[in-house]
């Protein structure tokens, strides 16, 4: 097998979201496949599953870090972790949920290390805003990309990190509950919670754009609330 540091990565191909939709049998039986060239050494096979999974795992990062250069180079290094464990890699795993997992946890380790604040800077959720919106030609429905990331951003990770696995990126109560390492019943609690959380704060957002501004300028949305 080759080093992993002969290894490339397209990233370019990270400026959509990651839209993958649940896997038909068919589809994992293929991919199954793929992962044994990979197995077996075959560096194009490993080229076309980073092709494949760049995008998810781009944006899942994302979502943690809010910032463009540090989800690449944790997507990268998430692709080099799984380059160099796919030799005792079980195929009668779910691959997806797998290096979901390793995305997730190198995304918490990247913040720990960088000490982070808990709140976003405004320029980093802008620059996301502009990301998420690329990607919609609909004028009406960019703005609306706008509000729901300004909202998501405000919320705190427990909740925010699951909502968007479940009801952005499509996953199954089951699979974000493997994925985080919780349990099934903790996922459905903490997204009863998120939903709760997210539809307050969005109709407080509405209420506050509906709002005439003062004259002192004081109509600026908090939603951290």
């Amino acid at each position: 097998m080759a080093s992993a540091k002969s290894l490339s990565f397209p990233f370019g191909a990270a400026t959509g979201a990651a839209t993958e939709s649940s896997a038909t049998p068919e589809d994992r039986s293929e991919e199954r496949a793929l992962l044994r060239r990979v197995q077996a050494g075959d560096q194009d096979a490993f080229t076309q599953v980073v092709k494949k999974h760049w995008k998810r795992a781009f944006w899942t990062a994302y979502d943690v870090l809010y910032d463009h250069d540090g989800a690449q180079d944790v997507a990268q290094e998430a692709f080099v972790k799984v380059y160099r464990a796919i030799q005792s890699y079980d195929l009668g795993r779910d691959f997806a949920s797998w290096l979901y997992r390793i995305v997730l946890n190198l995304s918490i380790d990247h913040k720990r290390r960088r000490a982070r604040d808990k709140s976003i800077p405004s320029d980093k959720v802008g620059e996301m805003v502009d990301a998420r919106k690329a990607i919609v030609e609909d004028e009406h429905q960019a703005a609306t990309v706008e509000r729901v990331e300004f909202v998501l951003q405000a919320m705190p990770e427990k909740y925010r990190v699951p909502l968007k696995m479940k009801d952005l990126d499509g996953l199954s109560v089951d699979e974000v509950a493997r994925i985080l390492d919780i349990s099934y019943s903790t996922v459905r609690w903490r997204l009863h919670k998120a939903r709760e959380m997210f539809r307050k704060r969005w109709l407080r957002q509405l209420r506050r754009e509906e709002a005439p501004e003062s004259p002192a300028g004081g109509n600026e949305t908090d939603l951290s609330r």
